[in-house]
C-alpha cells in the first residue's frame, strides 16, 4: 500500500521588482536544489503562478555577442528592398 506524501505548504509575500523580477526566498532555494544562473519552469494556472525546479537538464546556450551581430547582419534587408518596402508602407498610410 502506497503511503501519502505530505505535501508541505508555505507562504511568503514577495515584492515584484523591476522588469517583473522576484526573489525566491534562498531557504526554498536551497531546499529546491535551485543554484543561481539555472534555469526554472513557470506556469501560469488560472491566477496562480507555479515555479518548478528543473527536475534534468535545460537544453538551452547562450549566444556570444558575435553571433548575434551575425544575425542581425544577415537579417538585414537590402538597401534597395528595404526602400520599396517603406515607400509602400508610407503609400498605405497616406490611403488610410
Amino acid at each position: 500500500m502506497k503511503q501519502a506524501q505530505l505535501v508541505k505548504t508555505e507562504q511568503e509575500w514577495l515584492k515584484v521588482l523591476g522588469k517583473g523580477m522576484i526573489t525566491i526566498p534562498k531557504v526554498w532555494r536551497d531546499e529546491l536544489g535551485i543554484d543561481e544562473g539555472e534555469v526554472v519552469k513557470a506556469k501560469r494556472v488560472g491566477n496562480q503562478l507555479i515555479i518548478e525546479a528543473a527536475e534534468e537538464a535545460v537544453p538551452y546556450r547562450v549566444f556570444s555577442d558575435e553571433e548575434i551581430k551575425q544575425w542581425l547582419k544577415d537579417d538585414q534587408l537590402p538597401q534597395n528592398l528595404a526602400k520599396k518596402i517603406d515607400k509602400k508602407i508610407k503609400s498605405l498610410s497616406k490611403s488610410k
